[in-house]
């Protein structure tokens, strides 16, 4: 009897294993190569090469066939998905190289994100949607980094371990570095001895450890420094070596020399300011993500990109100024999603006609701003926040010239700053790394109404003619859409309509010829542009792509009118 029960129990198992299957669909099986159509096997083959193939899968899913392929080797990877008709679903190709092998400007990344650290893994990466890039992983000291880095060298994603923790007890101090030590510069290091208390968090091994304190950071002492022999503490620790950039740094280390003691970085000090950090750079917008940087670069920025999300997404300000810039920012993207001409007329007032080396401001004018018809947003919410009441109040301290002749800070100055660091790592240069493209686009109607407000266009006028007192040019451009919007009555989602659209290019073509400082391009066109479907990550919005090629053409267009 109990065999029976048994017996029915898993024939009842298979036949629901059978009906999920059934109802859903999929199944999988192993078959040889030579066993998919000739098609697959060309398409297939193309991409593979040479390189053995391991593993062929004949599948179907939602009633759909689809072939898999992997081939690997000692250095290479890859998997297929394809279906009957020879079209992609997946294909990812994964490449074990050396590090020398990197392009130059991701091994720059590279250091700049993971300093001295031992790099145990860099792969060279093609993934479909998603293109090539590469992966770096740093494995040191208890510390791991896992990095994705465009060609180019920007930071697309960053994995980090979380720090390591620490109960200790402080047994050693070095001298304590004063403002006059320091002198005429603002920042100092310290190193401190500990002794281990407790491993709270992470990997550490040893009983001794340095540790780099912030002693000076920005021009104030810091608490650190009045911590006494036997004081107690916990610490969260990244690796001293991590930190390439605080070789250029003033460092005090009076400690006996051991090389056998770990050296870490304090990344959990509490910094001491007059104004804590969030509430400084509190401006109610996407501007409290970029003003650390900003401030940190205004005396050496020659260009500025102003406008809303399209110019936010569709300026890499990194491609200005070529290599100088790619160094020692002079170039950066200011630009506020929603922005509007108002907010752009106060930018100008209070930041940009105050920066002593500004040479450009690229401008991204959307025909909204002077439309009657469109709803005014003011610069009001900018106006009442935090951190532009903070710049009001403290105007001629922030603006005061650094006493330093000719002091430029580079990337690895930027990243040694405590709370700019992480605003730079997003958003390199203002800009944001975008690489999605926009799938199944659809049309859809927009309300077109379209007036040219006199009152607008003078504020547009009277802003351009403020930069000219400060000799400053303006590369004012009308931004792309996507090729949707190609033979619609209406040329952006905004309802500016075709004659609107040819009405606004005259007047900027008019004004051009009178503001010398003026330069205007239509890279709108009306919806007859050269930028492609997968230039775009949505209907008005560029990604990596498009961004890329917009900056290009800016720049050659910016170097055709330089002085």
């Amino acid at each position: 009897m109990k065999r029976t029960q048994n017996n029915t129990f898993t024939l009842l198992l298979l036949l629901t294993i059978t009906h999920l299957l059934l109802t859903q669909n999929v199944f999988s099986k192993d078959i040889e190569f030579d066993e998919m159509p000739k098609l697959i096997q060309e398409i297939a083959l193309r991409v593979i090469g040479d390189i053995p193939i391991d593993d062929v899968e004949r599948e179907k899913d939602d009633g759909e066939i689809i072939y898999d392929v992997e081939a690997e080797d000692d250095r290479i990877k890859i998997e297929l998905q394809i279906t009957p008709d020879g079209t992609f679903i997946e294909k990812d190709i994964t490449e074990n190289i050396s590090f020398l092998e990197l392009p130059i400007p991701v091994q720059d990344t590279v250091y700049r994100q993971v300093g001295m650290l031992k790099i145990k893994d860099v792969d060279r990466k093609t993934e479909l949607g998603k293109g090539l890039y590469y992966e770096v992983e740093a494995d040191d000291m208890g510390i791991d980094i896992d990095l994705e880095i465009a060609p180019d060298g920007t930071l697309l994603d960053i994995d980090k371990s979380d720090p390591i923790e620490l109960r200790v007890e402080l047994t050693a101090k070095s001298k304590i570095p004063t403002l006059k030590d320091i002198s005429p510069y603002r920042e100092a290091l310290v190193f401190y001895e500990y002794r281990l208390q407790k491993r709270l968090d992470g990997e550490f091994k040893g009983k001794k450890l340095r540790v780099a304190h912030w002693a000076i950071y920005d021009n104030q002492p810091q608490k650190i420094r009045k911590l006494e022999i036997g004081d107690k503490l916990e610490l969260e620790l990244y690796p001293y070596k991590q930190y390439k950039e605080f070789g250029s740094l003033y460092t005090s280390d009076t400690l006996e020399l051991d090389p056998d003691i770990p050296l870490y970085h304090d990344i959990g000090q509490e910094i001491f300011e007059d104004e804590p950090v969030d509430e400084r750079f509190d401006y109610d917008s996407i501007f409290s993500e970029k003003m650390p940087v900003f401030w940190q670069l205004k005396n050496q920025l020659k260009l500025v990109a102003l406008g809303d999300s399209r110019c936010e997404c569709g300026v890499k300000a990194e491609l200005f100024y070529e290599d100088e810039n790619l160094r020692i920012p002079v170039a950066y993207n200011l630009a506020i999603s929603g922005g509007s001409l108002e907010v752009q007329e106060l930018i100008v007032e209070e930041y940009l006609k105050k920066l002593p080396n500004l040479e450009w401001v690229v401008y991204q004018m959307s025909p909204r701003v002077v439309n009657r018809h469109f709803k005014k947003t003011s610069d009001r919410e900018l106006r009442k926040s935090d951190g532009f009441k903070f710049d009001q109040r403290n105007k001629q301290t922030l603006w005061e010239r650094s006493k330093i002749k000719n002091e430029k800070k580079t990337i690895h100055d930027i990243y040694s700053i405590p709370y700019v660091s992480a605003y730079w790592s997003e958003r390199p240069w203002g800009w944001e790394y975008k690489n999605e493209i926009w799938q199944n686009p659809e049309k859809k109607k927009f309300k077109s109404d379209w007036e040219i407000s006199e009152k607008r266009w003078k504020s547009l006028t009277s802003m351009i003619s403020t930069l000219k007192k400060h000799d400053v040019k303006v590369l004012l451009y009308l931004a792309p859409l996507h090729p949707i919007m190609q033979g619609e009555p209406v040329v952006d989602d905004d309802g500016t309509t075709q004659e609107g659209y040819h009405e606004l290019v005259d007047q900027l073509n008019r004004l051009q010829k009178k503001l010398p400082n003026l330069v205007f391009v239509d890279l709108l066109q009306g919806g007859n542009h050269d930028f492609t479907p997968e230039m775009f990550k949505d209907l008005d919005h560029l990604n990596v792509q498009g961004a890329t090629k917009l900056t290009q053409e800016l720049e050659e267009v910016r170097k055709r009118h330089a002085k």
